[in-house]
């Protein structure tokens, strides 16, 4: 049986009430006693500072990724009629939600919740719903008592709505015999239908022994002089706290003297001045101590001490108080109605609640009979005994057991649950289109409704599609298979392999633009390949266990089986279609990558479906048998390259490189063998080459087509192949290679890495540079190959000593024979598919930004637009900071200091006291201190965090010698991702040994509040914008914007720079005041130097005709200005420095810095905006694409999908060594 708990009782208001604790501690109870049945918890993303807490107290009872957060409308509460529609539609989207989890029975542990708006609950408003309900009966005291309760007319409709709700409920677990009798009573419902589970308190609620310092210092705490009585509990009406006090004032003079009535809990200040005004007119004001909020611990000690604890409520559904005291040994007496006889379990330890002498009495008598008082104290203990949490979570599933046997079982095999999902999305799109409440909703509304839905829905469908799969699996591999395409090749092998693994393979043809039929002829040669698409047929696209697929472009949407995935997927460069990115997250299951490299660039880009490596196969190649027939050109040593020549294979590089390495005269030859097509240039560049050089080496261009037995024949002829691509996906070409004992040279860089290394292969270093595909893809880069070490590579090879060319040769070989059969990439693909199955989604990280925070600087900023885009819940370990722009929420932790001397311990101390599995951590040079940042990253590695480091500056100031980049190397090279804003970043971080943990990750930008309006003046506008300091170049612009005007251009300028704390920017100011005056352009220059909210910038950048940051120098790696500028819609003119190339082709570059520069460009760029210039529309066409790219949303999902990415990596690796270290024991 699956059990469903809806844990909303411990995520609102409730959860600082008793209905918290019983919704929690039950909870854990039915987990711990769960046997068979499985326990699952859902919480409502609209509380989420509780989620934490409640995923807390549920470690290691239930699965964390159990625990299944949905979202629905947070206004939704009674109050307002308004909300009506909202909260109507939340309620629908809340039964469906639940009951996609295919629950046997959904258990809401609190239903009388979200009067005010937040959480929802009904129970049997949506049609259809298969799960049993069940719910905690706690009291109905509101119905029995309504004018007192309910008097209002929404909280009347509020609370009788709820009552239709329960009456509707399978199952009533009450917490007391007295509430299942009100219920009988009140309800008219069959007996049956309502079961008494009683209650319990938490475990730690026993008697405290307190030392005698400890108890001088807790009585001077809370002002107690001797003896006390207490109580504790809420104020309102029922609880009769004002009845207790009449009582107590009622007891006899000389007993009430030497005691005080403690009222332990937080009390309102209303209610608090109400018992004051009573206790000075009963005139025992100094006898009365309030203790305010006490933790639990405090709590226990009061009950430990108290001479008698005092119960006088008139109703109760249990009374948890009462319990919690005796169980920690208090002598508790208690009203003699409702629940409160069955917790008190004394018939002498009662009183009548209504009678204040009564309750005097029976205070009294504690008082001054000791027997009395000692035999209540030896009963307590006992009596608390009886009540047990795991008591009565047995009683709740019994009584769900039994509801359940009468029922049909739930069948949660995906070709059942497929149609039941989407029978329940019809049901809930037409139950919330129907709604009847009195109010329409808005559009946008609406829409909000159906992306909730959309969301909760595809959440429901990745868990229904997991699980564990059946041992022999009925699986599609599609794709195009019928050719010497690599894709075909990969496709039937792997079909072939899944095959002999004993699973039910059907091939598919297709390729991305659709299906079609395979070659007759190829079928005929190929009778396996032939027998595997005929079996296709009898699996049903919609019935399959798994679908996987290769073909180009990456068609996904249109899957249809239970898991669908990518296998062997390849990729070169290192950024990715966005659209593609949201297409594989839309539609998969998974991705089985055919390398490493691609793995991670699924990573970078976004991709938050599980991903796995398969790799290739190559034991193909030794099934053909070479053509020796075949003529093979050249002279005594052949290279010998083979592959498309696009661009990214960098033969331009290898042409360069060869002439280099050697002439006409050397008994060398080089053989291409290509194929003719629109990306290959290899004819123009040979002769570029030869050219330039008329002395080049002897070249074969072979474009024919050839048999595999041919080109097996071509590979034995030659003696080593070069493969100097600038991104490879994994190289088949050169496993080929190396299978058939060939040497094999190539770039450092891709996929072939994970089997290309130093010891298996000549590897030739590189540069990061940007990408050139036909994809255009921004913050794209690749590996350019360096031409000297290419040519020294070639050389080494062609004089190598032929024991070390025959060493390498020989571990190549082992290694591909012993991991890259085709047996082995199929074993890896369904070990993948298996680990999509069981763990459907990405875990949830528990993330902390160590940033500046809530501060004047761009990197501050930068963070919480990333934090406030994301919307998860993070915690911000914030540096110290005097000028905050405003106050501190409560998610934000100050805990080290930025400069110099901070060894981080403070922050390591969050760290830990938060539990953080992840930490995203800004740098700048400014930030830390060097030696104590890098052992910190070195600590945290150790712990095992993931670590992903955003660097915004790479390069070392000349003033500062300590610190330098290089001695952050090892620790960087150590963390999960470093992530920077520019080409110039990798190759710098490169160069101290951090590369292949290193990804591009783009700035982010606001949108305009408002749209540009277009400047219809005569005088033209321009606009700075950035902090006032003196890299920036505005003393320069004030002198440009003279020339200008000394050259008749009627143009005014907006100086956008706020003042930086520090002495150079005042003088900054100072200077561009006199600079102003000097020119006489008081009239033309307005200088705004106070900090301005981002969107007051904004007002102020979208008036400008032109944008223009004329920096001067700096060691920053990008500008966060100049995105401000972008994101405004405005052309933006910068000057020719690095830090502007990462936006380079949105940007129009000055001809240079200095002011006639500045003014000339300006100039040119002004008149060519008012013109309608093409080229400068066409810039600003490309501009408004970035600004698609660069919204903060996108980039925060991309960020958050990494995380977490990164996090189930490394618990797959921790499982892996755990299994490891557990067969090393065996």
């Amino acid at each position: 049986m699956r059990v469903l708990i809806d844990l909303q009782g411990a995520q609102t208001e409730s959860r600082f009430r008793g209905i918290g604790r019983y919704s929690t501690s039950l909870a854990q109870a039915m987990a711990r006693n769960a046997g068979d049945h499985e326990i699952w918890v859902a919480v409502n993303g609209t509380f989420p500072d509780g989620i934490g807490d409640i995923r807390q107290a549920l470690d290691g009872l239930v699965p964390q990724e159990r625990i299944r957060q949905f979202d629905t409308f947070s206004r939704v509460g009674w109050p307002n009629a308004a909300d009506a529609w909202r909260r109507g539609a939340s309620e629908l989207m809340w039964e469906a939600f639940l009951d996609g989890l295919q629950p046997d029975f959904i258990h809401v542990s609190s239903l009388f919740e979200g009067s005010q708006g937040g959480a929802v609950g009904s129970i049997g408003k949506l049609p259809g719903v298969r799960a049993a309900t069940a719910l905690t009966l706690y009291d109905l005291i509101p119905l029995l008592n309504p004018d007192v309760y309910l008097a209002s007319d929404w909280v009347r409709s509020w609370y009788m709505d709820k009552v239709e709700s329960l009456k509707r409920a399978d199952l009533l677990l009450s917490i007391s015999q007295h509430a299942r009798q009100e219920a009988l009573q009140a309800l008219d419902i069959d007996p049956a239908r309502v079961v008494n589970i009683s209650s319990a308190i938490s475990p730690h609620f026993v008697p405290m022994a307190i030392g005698e310092r400890e108890q001088t210092l807790f009585r001077e705490r809370f002002g107690l002089r001797g003896r006390y009585v207490m109580y504790s509990g809420a104020m309102e009406p029922r609880k009769n706290a004002e009845g207790l006090l009449r009582a107590f004032s009622l007891m006899d003079p000389a007993v009430r003297a030497s005691t005080q009535l403690v009222i332990a809990g937080k009390v309102s200040e209303h209610d608090r001045r109400n018992f004051d005004v009573l206790a000075a007119q009963l005139g025992v004001s100094n006898q009365v101590v309030f203790t305010g909020y006490i933790t639990d611990e405090e709590l226990i000690a009061l009950y430990s001490a108290t001479a008698a604890f005092v119960f006088p409520s008139l109703h109760e559904g249990f009374g948890l108080p009462a319990l919690e005291a005796m169980s920690c040994g208090a002598p508790t007496i208690g009203s003699g109605t409702t629940s409160i006889p069955e917790v008190i379990g004394r018939e002498d330890a009662l009183f009548d609640p209504t009678e204040p002498a009564s309750i005097a009495r029976s205070m009294q008598n504690v008082l001054t009979d000791t027997a009395f008082a000692d035999s209540l104290r030896a009963h307590a203990p006992r009596q608390a005994a009886k009540f047990s949490w795991d008591n009565s979570a047995k009683a709740a599933l019994q009584a769900m057991e039994a509801v359940a046997s009468r029922r049909a079982p739930r069948d949660r095999r995906w070709v059942a649950a497929s149609p039941a999902l989407d029978a329940g999305y019809r049901t809930l799109v037409q139950a919330v289109g129907g709604l009847d409440v009195g109010c329409e909703p808005e559009p946008f509304e609406l829409q909000q409704a159906a992306a909730l839905i959309s969301s909760g829905m595809a959440a429901n469908e990745a868990l229904a599609r997991g699980g564990e799969l059946p041992a022999s699996l009925s699986w599609r591999v599609e794709g195009p298979f019928d050719s010497s395409y690599s894709l075909a090749l990969v496709n039937r092998c792997l079909a072939e392999a899944l095959a002999d693994r004993g699973h039910r393979v059907g091939l598919h043809s297709t390729e991305g633009p659709g299906d079609f039929d395979p070659s007759p002829q190829f079928l005929a040669r190929n009778p396996r390949v032939a027998a595997l698409h005929a079996a296709v047929a009898a699996i049903p696209a919609d019935q399959a266990d798994v679908t996987s697929r290769l073909l180009y472009p990456p068609r996904v949407a249109d899957a249809r089986a239970r898991m669908n995935l990518l296998h062997a997927y390849p990729w070169e460069e290192s950024g990715f279609p966005q659209e593609w990115v949201e297409e594989f997250n839309d539609s998969l299951q998974g991705i089985s990558c055919v390398s490493h490299h691609v793995e991670k660039i699924m990573v970078d880009n976004g991709v938050s479906v599980p991903l796995g490596v398969c790799w290739n196969g190559v034991d193909h190649w030794e099934q053909i048998v070479a053509d020796a027939t075949y003529p093979v050109p050249g002279r005594g040593f052949r290279f010998l390259h083979v592959s498309s020549c696009f661009p990214r294979k960098g033969v331009d590089a290898m042409l360069l490189a060869y002439g280099k390495a050697f002439s006409a005269a050397d008994d060398v030859s080089l053989v291409i063998k290509t194929f003719a097509n629109p990306h290959n240039e290899v004819h123009r560049w040979l002769a570029d080459a030869r050219r330039d050089n008329p002395d080049y080496p002897d070249v074969h261009i072979i474009e024919e087509d050839v048999s595999d037995a041919q080109l097996k024949h071509l590979y034995a002829s030659c003696n080593a192949l070069l493969a100097p691509s600038r991104a490879e996906g994994f190289g088949l070409p050169l496993a080929e290679a190396m299978l058939g004992g060939l040497p094999v040279i190539t770039t450092n860089w891709g996929g072939q890495l994970d089997f290309c290394s130093e010891e298996t292969a000549w590897m030739v270093d590189y540069r990061f540079v940007p990408a050139q595909t036909h994809f255009n893809l921004r913050n794209s880069v690749w590996a350019e190959p360096d031409v000297d070490a290419l040519a020294a590579a070639m050389r080494e090879v062609h004089g190598a000593d032929p024991a070390r060319v025959r060493d390498k040769v020989e571990a190549a070989r082992r290694l591909l024979k012993s991991r890259f059969t085709w047996s082995d990439a199929a074993r890896r693909l369904e070990q993948d598919v298996r680990a999509f199955a069981a763990q459907p989604t990405l875990p949830d990280a528990r993330v902390g930004w160590i940033t500046t925070w809530n501060t004047r600087c761009g990197v501050a900023s930068y963070a919480s637009y990333l934090v406030e885009s994301g919307g998860t819940p993070v915690a911000i370990l914030a540096a110290e900071a005097d000028d905050r722009t405003f106050r501190d929420g409560p998610e934000v932790v100050r805990c080290w200091r930025q400069g110099e001397g901070d060894m981080l311990e403070r922050l390591e101390q969050q760290i830990e006291r938060l539990k953080l599995d992840t930490l995203i951590i800004q740098f700048q040079y400014g930030f830390f201190d060097f030696p104590a940042f890098s052992a910190f990253l070195e600590r945290q590695q150790a712990a095992g965090r993931g670590l992903i480091v955003m660097m915004h500056a790479t390069v070392d100031a000349a003033e500062n010698p300590r610190k330098r980049l290089r001695d952050l190397g090892p620790a960087l090279a150590g963390c999960d991702r470093v992530l920077v804003h520019s080409i110039h970043d990798l190759n710098r971080l490169k160069d101290i040994g951090v590369e292949r943990n290193t990804a591009m990750f783009p700035h982010g930008i606001l949108e305009p509040a408002e749209p540009a309006a277009a400047n219809t003046g005569a005088r033209l506008r321009v606009v700075s914008y950035g902090f006032f300091l003196p890299h920036k170049g505005l003393l320069e612009l004030i002198d440009a914007v003279a020339l200008m005007v000394a050259q008749g251009v009627d143009v005014e300028l907006a100086m956008i720079n706020a003042e930086y704390p520090v002495d150079v920017s005042r003088q900054q100011i100072d200077q561009a005041v006199a600079r102003v005056v000097q020119h006489g352009l008081q009239s033309r220059v307005r200088m705004v130097t106070r900090f301005l909210r981002d969107q007051e910038s904004m007002q102020e950048l979208v008036q400008a005709d032109v944008v223009v940051f004329p920096y001067q120098g700096t060691g920053e790696s990008s500008s966060a200005a100049v995105r401000y500028g972008l994101a405004s819609g405005r052309p933006v003119a910068v000057t020719p420095l690095a830090i502007f190339d990462n936006v380079g082709d949105v940007v129009h570059r000055l001809p240079g810095t200095a002011p006639p520069d500045l003014a000339a460009g300006l100039r040119q760029l002004l008149r060519a905006s008012r013109d309608g210039d093409p080229v400068l529309a066409d810039v600003q066409q490309r501009a408004a694409q970035w600004r698609a790219e660069h919204r903060y949303p996108a980039l925060a999902r991309r960020l958050d999908s990494m995380a977490r990415q990164i996090l189930r990596t490394r618990r797959q690796a921790l499982a892996a060594n755990s299994l490891n270290h557990q067969d090393e024991k065996q």
